[in-house]
């Protein structure tokens, strides 16, 4: 469909040239180091992950990769990869170099200032005038030459006036998605009427209390751990993972790590880049294609920074505690939170299995990682004893499992994040609620009718009616976990086949209805909201003729709709909250 192609003209195609790079850089020996351990050491099987450890630091595998110092001479020369990229119109190429370039550069140097006012080129050539503006002003922070000045002042005056033509992006949200209905007085960000329960079959599940409509949003939240694999590492923030229009600043003291602003370096830093910094190289070498385990160590030392860097102070409550503390999110009160007590409840998260997919691989990675963080000084000025080099190993273990059950799904390219509230929701290949995320923001919109006592339940990424049953299968299978909605569970194949008949006695939406829909979203004077809004209340009104092919083509739109529209706000909202001025 037409509107489709242009709503998402803004949407990248793909991993850029660069991270494909990055792919063969890193996946490439760490699988050759994974075969050859798992031939060498066959003999490890179901062996303790302490053996594993043992074996990994007498036999490796040794992570050598080093983490170099800045260096202005490696900024000079990526930064003129860059300028090729520019003069190529590859702005995407250019700002990975002129980021990579940033990271290289020593702190108070000229070619800092350069990094910055090159990507102010970049974002001026793409008419994100915000974005230049903002670089523009770092650059003269960071001492860019005054030889070089007159030229950014020019661009400078340029992005000041055309910002404000009416065809610049806006900086104003043209559509929001915000909370619409009631929200829960000690959770701001979760509507009212919702509840956690066990569900036989699933688990911890989300269920509600009240009955919910298509186009409610029911949750906004932010994630409480999020990772990033290499190849995107000067594209998106290491700690939050969002990408904030590339337009990242430098950890000071390595040249592997970006931030999205000064809050994010500081939260990052004190969360556990303070036990990366100087190691990251070889972490990263460990976790391309597995960013999502590479959560597990990072919830370790998160953790340890909660419980104010004492490793005693977290033994002691996970030996005291036991089982005993809740693992329910929303029996917390968010508006005084400690994340302390949140953190408790991932800690002491109830494992749903003991027999665990490609637990040997996990226990290979909890080793091979713990040799690695085991080099950084202040982890070993913390882990003094085999008690403590015990328990680090083995709750990274515990957090690595943990993660894969928590996580639900990869919302953008090659990252990963875990949410407090939203991992208590479970999968449906054909789901009532559509899960929007972008820069950090997680969202929980109703697209079909939900009932009281109902599971909320959302895609982490099968679809029915996209998706064949053998893809659903095969991205199910690699998120460890067996799917029980109604598409797929064969154990009771008669309900599948009453729903898919349920329809069948209805009469068919009618022609205009359709037509009327059609008329206004191809009609461009069409206001985005209008177009959303007619989506929305065709969905409503026809979704008794779900499932069904008129009524299931109009609910992918939305779907696809819902995501666009929370893509373009989160974009005006970062650039109206830099403040320009």
């Amino acid at each position: 469909m037409e509107i489709l192609q242009s709503l998402f003209s803004n949407i990248s195609a793909g991993p850029s040239d660069y991270q494909k790079h990055m792919h063969r850089v890193y996946q490439k020996p760490m699988s050759a180091y994974t075969t050859k351990f798992f031939a060498d050491a066959v003999h490890l099987g179901t062996a303790d992950v302490t053996a594993y450890r043992d074996y990994v630091m007498a036999k490796g595998p040794f992570i050598n990769t080093p983490d170099l110092p800045k260096s202005n001479e490696k900024a000079a020369n990526v930064r003129q990869l860059g300028n090729e990229l520019y003069q190529n119109r590859d702005y995407e190429g250019a700002i990975e170099k002129y980021n990579e370039s940033i990271c290289w550069a020593e702190n108070g140097s000229e070619e800092l200032g350069f990094g910055y006012a090159n990507r102010s080129a970049v974002y001026y050539e793409q008419k994100e005038y915000h974005y230049a503006l903002a670089n523009i002003a770092m650059a003269k922070a960071n001492n860019y030459p005054a030889r070089s000045m007159p030229k950014l002042l020019a661009r400078e005056t340029n992005c000041r006036k055309n910002i404000k033509n009416p065809e610049a992006p806006r900086s104003v949200p043209e559509v929001r998605i915000t909370l619409n209905v009631e929200v829960n007085p000690k959770i701001p960000h979760l509507a009212k009427g919702i509840r956690m329960k066990e569900v036989s079959g699933y688990g911890r599940s989300l269920v509600t209390e009240r009955s919910f409509k298509a186009g409610d949003v029911i949750l906004h939240e932010q994630p409480t751990m999020a990772a990033i694999s290499p190849e995107l590492k000067f594209m998106n923030c290491h700690y939050c993972s969002g990408a904030n229009f590339q337009s990242l600043i430098p950890c000071p003291d390595c040249a592997s790590v970006m931030y999205c602003n000064e809050q994010c370096m500081q939260k990052g830093r004190e969360a556990g880049h303070r036990y990366e910094c100087g190691i990251t190289e070889k972490l990263q070498h460990i976790s391309y294609g597995s960013n999502r385990i590479y959560l597990g160590p990072r919830m370790f030392f998160y953790g340890l920074s909660l419980y104010n860097h004492s490793l005693d102070e977290m033994m002691t409550y996970a030996s005291e505690a036991g089982n005993s503390a809740s693992t329910n999110p929303l029996l917390l009160d968010y508006t005084k939170l400690n994340p302390l007590e949140a953190f408790k409840v991932f800690h002491h998260f109830k494992l749903p299995t003991e027999k665990f997919m490609y637990e040997e691989s996990f226990r290979f990675y909890a080793a091979v990682y713990y040799s690695v963080y085991m080099k950084h000084p202040l982890v070993k000025s913390i882990v003094i004893n085999q008690s403590k080099k015990d328990f680090m190993l083995r709750y990274i273990l515990h957090y690595m499992r943990m993660i894969g059950f928590l996580t639900i799904g990869a919302y953008e390219n090659f990252t990963n994040q875990v949410h407090l509230i939203a991992s208590v929701c479970n999968h449906s290949c054909d789901p009532n609620t559509w899960a929007v995320y972008n820069n950090g923001q997680l969202k929980f919109i109703v697209i079909l009718p939900i009932a009281k006592g109902d599971q909320i339940l959302i895609s982490y990424g099968p679809l029915y009616g996209t998706h064949s049953d053998f893809e659903r299968q095969q991205m199910v299978a690699g998120m460890h976990f067996e799917c029980k909605c109604i598409v797929c569970d064969r154990s009771n194949n008669g309900q599948l086949k009453a729903w898919l008949a349920s329809t069948r006695k209805l009469q068919p939406i009618p022609r205009k209805s359709g037509s009327v829909l059609m008329r206004v979203l191809d009609n461009d004077d069409c206001h985005s909201a209008s177009k959303l809004n007619a989506v929305q209340q065709f969905v409503r009104r026809y979704a008794a003729h779900h499932p069904g092919e008129a009524f299931d083509k109009a609910l992918t739109l939305y779907q696809q709709m819902l995501t666009v529209t929370h893509m373009m706000e989160v974009r005006a909202l970062l650039r109206a909250n830099l403040r320009v001025v």
